[in-house]
């Protein structure tokens, strides 16, 4: 009998030590909102906390006319630890210069990718495709209007600090989605940005997330369009993905004349 209970004993014990290894922790990263309105990573008073987790490589706040109505912002992120990071859920909190929160957006960003292994990059942007509240995730395909972050607009013309606070995860044995290297074709034309992939394969391409980073010339990110697999991310062969999107009010002609484009793509598991 006492050998049936310590067996019972090691498994919870070592069910426990899993489970504690899995626990969700958050992650906060502060930002001064005048260093995001310049674009500026090196004059940013950018603070991490935990310290070691990551750390931000690019970010840009745009107001989309004088008075702020609303707002697109982006965050490059690194996984500079030695485990893998999953980012689980994510909030936008404006703050005051003290870091005193003042109110905050529960699932306010998107990103390219959720699952980073040490090294890798992604980039959460908030404000250039339609919004969904976490209760209507069900209604997905209703959404099209892009709203900028306007029900949160007061509270980023109030804020001094920007921050972004993620849920995460060092859980090992998550899924990585395969990234892929499928070439696609990107521009803009008429006001609108444009990306499209062609399957020239024998079978089904099917992308978790797909699309394109949109930089200018001076590496101020400034629009992402994407799509995803719940949206139609998937070609039969010899058929093309295409997704478009107008251009966000505050780009320039002269951003758009000198815009980078970067690619990204996430295949769904045996595509």
């Amino acid at each position: 009998m006492r050998r049936w209970i310590s067996a019972i004993l090691l498994i919870l014990l070592l069910c426990m030590m899993t489970c504690s290894a899995q626990a969700a922790q958050k992650l906060n990263i502060y930002i001064d909102k005048e260093a995001l309105l310049a674009h500026d990573i090196s004059a940013a008073d950018i603070r991490i906390r935990p310290e070691g987790m990551m750390r931000v490589t690019h970010h840009s706040l745009w107001p989309w006319d004088e008075v702020g109505s609303k707002w697109s912002m982006f965050v490059e992120i690194e996984n500079i630890s030695n485990e893998k990071i999953v980012i689980d859920e994510n909030w936008l909190v404006a703050c005051k210069a003290n870091r005193e929160e003042i109110a905050s957006a529960e699932a306010a960003f998107a990103m390219t990718d959720n699952v980073l292994d040490p090294g890798e990059r992604t980039v959460l942007y908030a404000g250039v495709e339609p919004w969904r509240m976490p209760t209507d995730y069900h209604d997905v395909t209703d959404f099209e209007e892009i709203e900028g972050l306007s029900a949160f607009a007061g509270e980023i013309r109030r804020a001094e600090i920007l921050r972004v606070r993620l849920e995460t995860r060092d859980n090992a044995s998550t899924q990585n989605w395969e990234k892929a290297d499928d070439a696609g074709k990107n521009w803009i034309e008429d006001g609108n940005i444009h990306f499209e992939i062609s399957n020239e394969t024998d079978r089904e391409l099917a992308f978790r997330t797909l699309g394109v980073i949109v930089s200018d010339a001076e590496g101020r990110l400034m629009d992402v369009l994407s799509t995803s697999y719940s949206r139609g991310a998937k070609a039969m062969p010899g058929e093309k993905i295409e997704i478009q999107k107008p251009m966000q009010p505050y780009v320039t002609q002269e951003m758009a004349d000198g815009a980078r484009f970067e690619i990204f793509a996430y295949r769904m598991g045996n595509h």
